[in-house]
């Protein structure tokens, strides 16, 4: 009985219909019973069900198992005849995998940039709570935040775990082989508690490091630890000397820590907190502040909150405080804010040419489908379905775009590192930008789409054909035909996308030239610059003053060098501040209203030396010293601003706010406007001040040389290490390599676009010569009969080519309405140029329609060469 109930268990189905039979025999053998012959009875029929269930299951695996080796010899058959197919077509194979390899790789290498840099999260510890916090000045202006406000700010908030408060600075490592300027960032005590990150080596800072008269200490990234001290972990502990001040080293960062950029060094607040500056509201001296949000507490709240913290302290401090705001952003969304749209304008022109890539390889696969018509016929004819030729011919363009996909991802890797090198230097998270497996799992859905997406409409409409086409060969419809049909409107699609494309390219192009046509106000012929550093308690102002005037005066004595001058801050590099200012002859305006002027300290002979006009009265002489009168010198647009139509010459100015005590000083001289902020920013109110009257301890040396300016390098490098050893010298580089840097972003997008609509304009007019040549070969008859009927060679010529130029007209009318909405989003990367220009667009058309022209010339003039006998007698 329990050998019989045993089989039936496991060879009965499961389920209510096994469990119904082996209770139906348990009832018969209890009717039975029970006896010795019923169990005999009911074992020889669980012997006899067991063997038929075990027979039918095996008989069904062995069905089951036929099925899937007859899809694997199906699948297996496909591909070998795919490879041959291709084999013997090896034109065909080179064009498409080209194509694939230019759109996959170029698109793979474009999303691992944005990914990089804009979609990949902040490597920091649960980085959608961080925010960044400044103010936001009486004008609506982003400012920095003061100080004082932001210890306000860290006691009343109640929506953060933390606020913390930093600032870049560039420091003076001495006391080493060779002194370096290194770029740190000056941080509050809580600083890396609120990112969230804990030293790898030694500890963080703490709040006590905030205090004034606190030992300075110092934590390490890791880069520099191994760079600076081969990796050794008794580094921590050790003194280093910055900007002549010893520093403890605390600890060491983990590897691969990024706070917006690379930082070598993260200082603590306490030496800035000594400063007296520091500690008037007023003064918003470069400090910014990072929040890091309450669990459930959301980003318009905590905004909500520090707007009512702000409005209470403008209350309290209306001389220092009145107009001043905050604004508060996701801080992923402020570490990319500069290059989010640069790089959002180039991913959509990635889509574009992806998109022009896979039209591209839909028109070949329709031509291919189109040509191998008799082929598709003879195997529909021997019993072949629609079904089968369909996975026939998606199998084939599957084999040809997944090696289309791995030509794109060697491409993508190859350009992705000329993308990377191309990148403005200041560009945020490119030393994170890299192939990953987001890159890839990119380009495998592009090979996909390509392959089975765009690949499945040309494998259903060559299918179509019937095995009665074997029987009966007719004519084809000419341009009627439906796959021609198909083609065409490929090609009004490909058209219409390149031309998006161009049309980027060319407001690109337009507003590079409008760049390099701004009147900067300096030279960029034969000037060399170099930056200087006299950091430290060693060097008080009288010191800094001496050896600044016997350094330029042993730079101009080197051979080859016209001039050489000092200043605090070069062109495009922004000014050293701006603040607002009065003048004496002028009413004070309310706080609200006034004026504000960005402030720069040169020496003698800086104006001539750079190039900059002095369009009235003087520039600054050896006579303006320290003893002698304070004087200024202010730009065009400041005189224009304060003294329209008036001389401003002997007029009075004082530099800060109307309550503030200040120094009046006298303009000697009115300068030509200069692009302080950028070549593209709009020109800001300058007032310049003499540095031998305040000499601030970084300035720039600009040396005007007769020769190559490389030249003079060597020489000024010697002259400053002449005086003191430990002058670090840094940023050297030509005003023309200055002036390129500060149009990076607008060259870099310009290069990328224009490769990209070249690739498009190529793709897109090779597809154009395949359709026309395709009609003249299906209309070779129609010809025939025509030039029989007298028709002219040029009338046939004319007749391809309106062919050909109606589709491109076609194409380039849906691609100018698509411009005209889609240029809109990069409105903020022109400059002097409309993102609808007529000019550009007209221009843009009229480049593709003698592109398309030339590409329906050469089938034009094969047409006007059919033989018209030769054409009728093979009919």
């Amino acid at each position: 009985m329990r050998i019989g109930d045993w089989l039936l268990r496991c060879c009965l189905p499961s389920g209510d219909r096994g469990d119904s039979i082996r209770g139906d025999l348990i009832e018969e053998w209890r009717a039975r019973g029970m006896t010795g012959r019923a169990t005999r009875w009911f074992v020889r029929q669980s012997i006899g069900l067991a063997v038929r269930y075990a027979w039918r299951r095996d008989r069904r695996l062995r069905s089951e198992r036929s099925r899937s080796m007859s899809l694997f010899d199906t699948l297996r058959q496909d591909v070998r005849h795919a490879l041959r197919s291709l084999a013997k077509a090896p034109a065909f194979a080179i064009v498409i995998l080209t194509t694939l390899a230019l759109g996959i790789g170029a698109s793979t290498a474009i999303f691992s940039l944005v990914n990089g840099v804009l979609l990949r999260p902040l490597p920091l510890h649960e980085p959608d709570r961080l925010v960044f916090v400044n103010e936001l000045g009486p004008t609506g202006a982003s400012i920095s935040v003061s100080w004082p406000n932001y210890l306000d700010w860290r006691a009343r908030a109640r929506a953060f775990d933390g606020l913390a408060s930093s600032r870049t600075e560039l420091l003076s490592l001495t006391g080493v082989e060779r002194p370096q300027r290194l770029e740190a960032r000056r941080v509050s005590g809580n600083f890396l508690r609120v990112l969230g990150v804990t030293p790898a080596l030694g500890r963080g800072f703490e709040d006590g490091d905030d205090r004034p008269g606190a030992e300075p200490v110092v934590v390490l990234s890791d880069e520099f630890w191994r760079q600076q001290f081969g990796g050794d972990r008794a580094a921590v502990g050790r003194l280093i000397v910055l900007d002549g001040r010893p520093h403890r080293v605390a600890g060491v960062l983990p590897a691969g820590f990024r706070y917006n950029k690379p930082y070598a060094l993260f200082v603590s607040m306490g030496p800035h907190a000594a400063v007296t500056y520091a500690h008037e509201r007023s003064d918003h001296a470069g400090h910014y502040v990072v929040g890091r949000l309450k669990p459930g507490v959301g980003l318009e709240a905590a905004a909500a909150e520090l707007r009512d913290i702000a409005a209470a302290l403008q209350r309290e401090h209306p001389d220092s405080n009145a107009g001043i705001s905050v604004s508060v952003q996701p801080l992923a969304a402020r570490v990319v804010a500069d290059v989010r749209l640069t790089l959002l304008v180039l991913m959509g022109a990635v889509g574009c040419l992806l998109l022009i890539a896979c039209v591209n390889v839909a028109n070949l696969l329709v031509a291919r489908g189109a040509a191998r018509q008799h082929e598709l016929a003879v195997r529909a004819a021997l019993g072949g379905s629609r079904r089968r030729l369909v996975s026939q011919l998606l199998v084939e363009s599957t084999i040809v775009s997944a090696a289309g996909g791995l030509l794109g991802l060697a491409a993508a890797a190859w350009l992705l590192r000329v993308l990377v090198a191309a990148a403005p230097a200041d560009t945020p998270r490119i030393d994170e930008v890299r192939l990953d497996g987001v890159a890839v799992a990119f380009a495998i859905a592009a090979t996909t789409i390509c392959g089975i997406v765009f690949g499945a409409f040309p494998a259903l409409l060559a299918s179509r054909t019937t095995g009665q086409e074997t029987v009966v060969r007719v004519r084809a419809a000419g341009a009627a035909a439906a796959s021609h049909r198909v083609r065409r409107g490929l090609i009004v699609v490909e058209v219409a996308v390149a031309l998006v494309l161009l049309a980027g390219a060319g407001l690109m192009a337009r507003t590079l030239r409008e760049l390099t046509r701004v009147e900067t106000g300096f030279s960029t012929d034969h000037v060399l610059t170099l930056r200087a550093s006299l950091a430290g308690p060693q060097w008080p102002e009288a010191r800094r003053r001496l050896f600044f005037e016997q350094a330029r005066l042993g730079i101009t004595a080197l051979p080859g060098v016209r001039g050489a001058a000092l200043v605090s801050r070069l062109p495009t590099d922004g000014s050293d501040w701006n603040t607002p200012f009065v003048a004496a002859d002028k009413p004070v305006p309310a706080r609200r209203d006034l004026p504000f002027a960005a402030m720069t300290m040169p020496g003698p002979g800086y104006f001539e030396a750079i190039g900059t006009r002095v369009v009235r009265s003087r520039a600054f002489t050896d006579a303006d010293t320290d003893r002698s009168a304070p004087v200024a010198m202010v730009n065009e647009s400041l005189a224009r601003r304060i003294w329209p139509g008036d001389n401003p010459i002997g007029k009075r100015v004082k530099w800060g706010w109307p309550e503030s005590p200040g120094v009046w000083r006298e303009i000697v001289g009115v300068a030509a406007d200069v692009k302080y902020e950028g070549v593209a920013e709009p020109t800001p109110l300058q007032i310049y001040m003499p540095i031998t009257q305040e000499t601030p301890r970084d300035v720039a040396v600009v040396i005007s040389t007769t020769g190559a300016p490389e030249e003079a390098q060597r020489g000024a490098d010697r002259v400053m290490h002449a005086f003191d050893a430990d002058v670090p010298l840094y940023a050297i580089r030509t005003t023309d390599q200055m002036l390129a840097a500060s149009m990076a972003r607008e060259r870099m997008a310009l290069v990328v676009l224009a490769v990209f609509a070249v690739v498009g304009l190529t793709l897109a007019a090779v597809g154009l010569y395949g359709v026309v040549a395709h009609g003249v070969t299906e209309r070779t008859h129609e010809i025939g009969v025509r030039m029989a009927l007298g028709a002219e060679p040029r009338h046939v010529l004319g007749l391809v080519i309106r062919q050909g130029l109606s589709t491109t007209a076609l194409g380039a009318g849906i691609g100018v309405v698509a411009a005209l909405g889609l240029s809109r989003t990069m409105q903020a990367l022109l400059f002097g140029v409309s993102a609808t220009d007529p000019a550009t667009l007209a221009v843009v058309v009229a480049m593709l329609l003698a592109v398309a022209a030339l590409a329906c010339a050469i089938p034009a003039w094969r047409a006007t060469r059919v033989d018209p006998a030769s054409a009728l007698r093979a009919e």
